[in-house]
């Protein structure tokens, strides 16, 4: 944001204010569950048809697939990326992230794969955390920790603290693993074992189209899938975007 403001006589000097870039991460400590797809796909709808200056991190130390997005797009089209990417799964993420905040409108970082100490610098300057996971029994059972994790890392969050949601990935609604998940996380109780359960703040978008998101990788698509909707309902877009 710029503005300008008269001095004393004729002499006029201009004064630009920046605003440090809103950070946005998609976490979990398990890989394949859909952040990294979450995570390009919401950066290049900011980038493509918002406009905005997105600097993506790929923050993952197991599987950089958004660091690889990038230089695949790259080299099979000669095309420039319409963000800036950065590789770095390293304990000084935050570092990172205070250096680029005043030059960029937002920085979405992908970031997981196991990597407890990665995952909490991601989150010091974090605005929003999403967390993927599929309608499955081993990633519900590491969502746990995941969001321990993140709890954690908020006592040193250094912008005032995150919103933070989960977010229902690779969704298969021909079976009814889905909606039984979506009660288990949202009720508090296991109703197979009895066992009482954290209650998640579950989005109530999904991510649902394996395929079409696969398909999606090295590509700048124009059809973003659920993403917009996710975003909408997290406040990454205004409500009724296209």
């Amino acid at each position: 944001m710029a503005g300008g403001g008269r001095r004393s006589g004729q002499e006029r000097k201009e004064v630009v204010f920046v605003a440090d870039a809103e950070v946005n991460v998609a976490g979990a400590l398990k890989g394949g569950v859909g952040k990294t797809r979450f995570a390009m796909l919401a950066a290049l709808r900011l980038a493509t048809v918002e406009g905005e200056d997105v600097h993506f991190i790929d923050g993952d130390s197991v599987s950089q697939t958004g660091n690889d997005w990038f230089k695949d797009y790259v080299r099979d089209t000669g095309k420039e990326f319409p963000i800036q990417v950065t590789r770095h799964p390293f304990d000084d993420l935050d570092e990172l992230v205070a250096d680029l905040r005043p030059k960029h409108d937002r920085i979405i970082i992908d970031v997981g794969g196991g990597n407890p100490s990665v995952f909490a610098a991601a989150l010091t300057f974090a605005k929003k955390l999403i967390v993927p996971i599929g309608a499955d029994p081993s990633e519900i059972r590491r969502l746990r920790s995941t969001w321990k994790a993140a709890q954690t890392a908020a006592a040193d969050n250094e912008v005032g603290g995150f919103d933070a949601w989960v977010l229902l990935s690779r969704t298969d609604h021909s079976t009814s693993l889905p909606g039984e998940y979506r009660q288990m996380l949202t009720s508090g109780r296991d109703e197979l074992s009895g066992r009482e359960l954290p209650v998640y703040p579950l989005l109530t978008a999904e991510m649902r189209k394996r395929v079409a998101y696969q398909r999606a990788y090295k590509t700048v698509p124009t059809d973003f899938l659920d993403v917009p909707d996710v975003m909408m309902e997290i406040g990454m877009l205004p409500e009724g975007s296209a």
